[in-house]
């Protein structure tokens, strides 16, 4: 399929239908009754959704949307969010595309900045955000170019995926798919679009500072599909399991495969028809049984997965027949396996086998983990039982995916070579990583200031992230730029792979490394409660749920754990000091971004007096 040979996205999906009428675009699992382990596939072929396609269409036109228009979707995954993105999309018009996780002031803030006047939402939750944003004036942040002030939002009209309680601003999808006739909906006069018009806002996480809005063209969507394609990253015979949030541009390019190619789409059960909470459990269920052969997922997801699998091993028969497992396939692993080692790793192959098909089903090929960055530890070990990753990089702003590694051409550590060879990739003197190609995106909405920064004159966008390049193109990602830490000794520090080597430990869950301007690194710590609980109630000396500072058993574990890290770091990249943080970062306290990535200017902010102890 020559994708950009299509003006447009929307475009593209009318081919795709028309060449596979029959053939099923996407399978969601349906929960049957009262048990959420009771589930049922349910599939969809290209001719009903594009029908439902254009039926939303019919309706947003009847509303006054037109060329241009944003228009907003707060929702979590499911098939409704990309049926409505493709209806704007038929319309000319622009998606803001938000997080379901946000709380209402950050809802406020992006409708505000974009101009969003009507906005698709999952269910009664994400209603009332937009409800409360109408009652009080929203707090909106200054940038470059505005300063701060405090607006009402209010949208002109609401459509939500699940059943509320209508109004003439609010109307139900299921009644509008109703109502619209398909004889009408098919006479409707589309936009005419261009490859370069703005197809969608999605706003950078704002771990520096108030979201920006990325603007994504056409033609960037199209363009880092074709890509994607052409590495051998999915076929017309691919299946992918969609459950990341399609807010996120990674997801949002698996969906884009699933809509607007022969490769086919699972999407997990909603759990919850009255909020957006997310089950893992009924994810983890269904990634499973789903049949799909591609998995994209984040790396914090593989380290809760590696950790599940590690607190299992060791209790009981099938604990300690698991623990021989994962030892044997480590030593495998390293290169230096006893006679011992590789016996017992052959005699287990059945054991490593029934783990893949657990965690991932039947029909499991590779996972593609991105987002962040994923630590060589959690990786081999994966590698280790015969569970392929392959970790690639992207951002937002290169809409999305510029590098990925391949199967049998992989480098654990790396992000891999480049998609397409039309993806030009620079480093600089300082060791920042640069772009330019069709997928990278044009700026920031509204935003002059702040694009001038990230894009040179040469049109070579600065990604902000520090790496290298090995002589067979591989790309390594060394840390973020504005993080480098710079110790009064004059020391540069990346604290990225500290961190992450730190969190390999059992009982460490966060860790944010500082030491800016100081003698020595310090590291804020989040525990993983039930590891060190279990750890602290075999010592009969210690209360096992005093997480304090002052727990000295506790202590003295996390200075053997962190002595163990030590080892492995040069001496100015060593900890020196600890202090416990007593909540764990979270999407819900304004610690961590949706994607999951720490906000380091927040957590320092919040947590000043534990620094202050940190070198008092």
């Amino acid at each position: 399929m020559e994708l950009e040979k299509s003006q447009s996205i929307f475009e593209q999906f009318v081919k795709t239908a028309k060449t596979y009428k029959e053939r099923v675009v996407y399978s969601q699992a349906q929960i049957e009754g009262a048990d959420l382990a009771q589930k049922r596939w349910e599939s969809h072929a290209y001719k009903e959704v594009y029908e439902k396609v254009l039926k939303i269409s019919s309706f947003l036109k009847k509303q006054g949307v037109s060329k241009g228009d944003r228009i907003a979707i707060i929702s979590g995954t499911r098939p409704e969010w990309l049926e409505a993105d493709l209806a704007v999309l038929s319309l000319g018009a622009v998606v803001v595309s938000v997080y379901q996780s946000l709380p209402p002031e950050e809802i406020g803030y992006i409708l505000f900045d974009s101009g969003a006047r009507l906005a698709f939402v999952e269910n009664q939750e994400q209603l009332n955000k937009l409800f409360e944003l109408e009652k009080k004036p929203c707090p909106i942040a200054a940038t470059e170019e505005r300063p701060a002030c405090e607006e009402l939002v209010k949208m002109d009209h609401i459509i939500c995926f699940e059943q509320v309680e209508k109004s003439a601003q609010v109307s139900l999808l299921s009644e509008i798919l109703l109502a619209e006739s398909l004889e009408d909906s098919q006479k409707i006069e589309f936009a005419t679009v261009e490859k370069e018009d703005l197809a969608t806002l999605v706003y950078t996480s704002g771990t520096t500072g108030p979201p920006k809005g990325v603007m994504q063209s056409h033609l960037n969507h199209l363009a880092n599909i074709r890509q994607a394609r052409e590495c051998g990253l999915f076929s017309d015979s691919s299946t992918l399991m969609l459950f990341l949030p399609l807010a996120h541009s990674f997801a949002r390019l698996i969906g884009y495969v699933g809509f607007l190619t022969g490769a086919g789409l699972r999407f997990p059960a909603v759990v919850d028809r009255l909020s957006s909470r997310v089950d893992p459990q009924s994810i983890s269920s269904d990634i499973s049984s789903c049949g799909a052969s591609i998995v994209p997922l984040v790396p914090r997801l593989l380290e809760k997965i590696q950790e599940g699998i590690q607190k299992k091993a060791g209790s009981g028969a099938g604990g300690k027949v698991l623990k021989a497992t994962l030892w044997s396939a480590a030593q495998k692993q390293s290169g230096q396996a006893s006679a011992l080692a590789q016996i017992v790793f052959m005699l287990c192959r059945p054991i490593r086998a029934k783990l893949k098909r657990r965690l991932f089903g039947d029909s499991f090929e590779y996972a593609v983990s991105g987002g962040a960055k994923l630590s060589v530890e959690t990786h081999s070990f994966f590698d280790s039982l015969g569970i392929e990753i392959l970790e690639g990089y992207g951002l937002t702003e290169t809409c999305v995916a510029t590098n990925v590694n391949r199967i049998g051409q992989k480098k654990i550590g790396t992000v891999g070579p480049v998609l397409s060879a039309d993806i030009e990739l620079r480093i600089a003197e300082d060791g920042e990583i640069l772009f330019k190609g069709p997928n990278v995106a044009a700026g920031y909405y509204q935003r002059p200031q702040a694009t001038k920064e990230a894009w040179d004159q040469d049109g070579w966008f600065h990604t902000g992230d520090l790496g290298a390049l090995d002589e067979e193109g591989f790309l390594k990602i060394v840390g973020r730029k504005k993080e480098i830490i710079v110790t009064s000794k004059g020391k540069n520090i990346a604290p990225e792979g500290i961190e992450q080597k730190l969190k390999g430990s059992f009982y460490i869950s966060q860790v944010v490394v500082v030491g800016d301007d100081k003698p020595y690194l310090g590291a804020l710590i989040t525990l993983d409660k039930a590891a060190v609980r279990s750890k602290l109630a075999k010592t009969s000396e210690v209360d096992a749920a005093d997480f304090s500072q002052e727990n000295q058993a506790l202590k003295r574990l996390l200075e053997e754990e962190i002595k163990k890290v030590n080892l492995t770091l040069t001496s100015h990249e060593q900890i020196k000091r600890f202090r416990i943080i007593p909540e764990e970062f979270t999407v819900e306290n304004g610690l961590l971004t949706p994607t999951f990535k720490v906000k380091r200017k927040v957590v320092l902010k919040q947590y000043a007096e534990e620094l202050v102890l940190l070198y008092s």
